[in-house]
């Protein structure tokens, strides 16, 4: 796997924090995690660069959810913007998520200045600016992974949350992993989670799991180290579904009435004028607000 924030070469900057109209690229990982006793986070032998507790703990949740057929789940995400003046604005949306493996995936993104659904059907990915009831259609047949991937290297499209969706969890958010730990135990919106931290080149991120049987992410962080004023991104996973089975006509895209089909264009460098020129219609390029 290519996409997803943790993946990619450099840390997610974000564009679309400076350029309206521009994708935004901030993609969530998650895993969950198996009970595990609090460890000293100072005292942990470290195996290449994570501590044993911590992978253990990373490995199990991510394969539980590998494991699972189908699931569904609501968001709250923030994305931080530095001003000039070194102010930090947050901007938050809500994420709701919808995944039937293998190849199945319907993702609603909003905020009071944008909102967009994303249907994957395993023959192709649909985008709807429902503010502006424009659709594109791009044929992306195969697995999640290959749509995923297509998607990011010919749109430069990735979604928020998206590691969760992957077939391989673990092999997609340690692939740039220098350093892990395990922080013990520590309560999100009243659940006892364990606490992970890790280290990359650009970024550092957070993960608290949820402790005991039914191991499921609850808050994630990311911090751009390396970018002017450290700006991050945080997600709370306010609710989680995978018992109750999901329809496939819950991934098939149905037109509102009135909407209008666009062209879906490939993400290619361009000039200054080429942008001042550019129509904005494009829906490879949701507002980040």
């Amino acid at each position: 796997m290519k996409t997803g924030l943790l993946t990619r070469n450099k840390a997610g900057h974000d564009p679309a924090a400076k350029q309206p109209g521009r994708l935004m690229k901030h993609a969530l990982l998650a895993g969950c995690c198996l009970a595990l006793g609090t460890a000293a986070p100072f005292a942990q032998d470290k195996t290449n660069g994570i501590a044993p507790p911590a992978e253990r703990c990373l490995r199990a949740a991510c394969q539980y959810l590998a494991e699972a057929p189908f699931f569904s789940l609501n968001a709250e995400v923030w994305r931080e913007h530095v001003t000039a003046s070194g102010q930090k604005l947050q901007f938050s949306r809500t994420v709701t998520f919808e995944v039937k493996r293998p190849d199945r995936l319907h993702v609603e993104i909003r905020s009071p200045h944008s909102e967009r659904g994303f249907w994957y059907d395993g023959k192709s990915l649909t985008i709807l600016d429902r503010k502006r009831n424009l659709f594109s259609t791009a044929p992306m047949p195969g697995t999640l992974d290959a749509a995923l991937d297509n998607a990011h290297g010919q749109f430069s499209i990735d979604l928020p949350l998206i590691d969760l969706a992957v077939s391989d969890p673990y092999k997609n958010v340690t692939s740039q992993v220098l350093k892990g730990m395990d922080y013990g135990l520590a309560p999100v919106l009243g659940v006892d989670c364990r606490h992970l931290a890790f280290t990359q080149e650009n970024v550092d991120w957070q993960i608290w799991i949820q402790d005991g049987p039914q191991p499921l992410i609850r808050k994630f962080v990311i911090t751009h180290k390396n970018e002017e004023g450290a700006p991050e991104f945080t997600a709370l996973i306010t609710r989680w579904d995978l018992t109750q089975r999901i329809s496939d006509s819950a991934f098939a895209f149905d037109p509102p009435p009135g909407a209008s089909r666009i062209e879906m264009r490939p993400d290619r460098p361009e000039s200054g004028e080429e942008r001042s020129a550019k129509p904005s219609t494009s829906l490879t390029t949701p507002n980040a607000k």
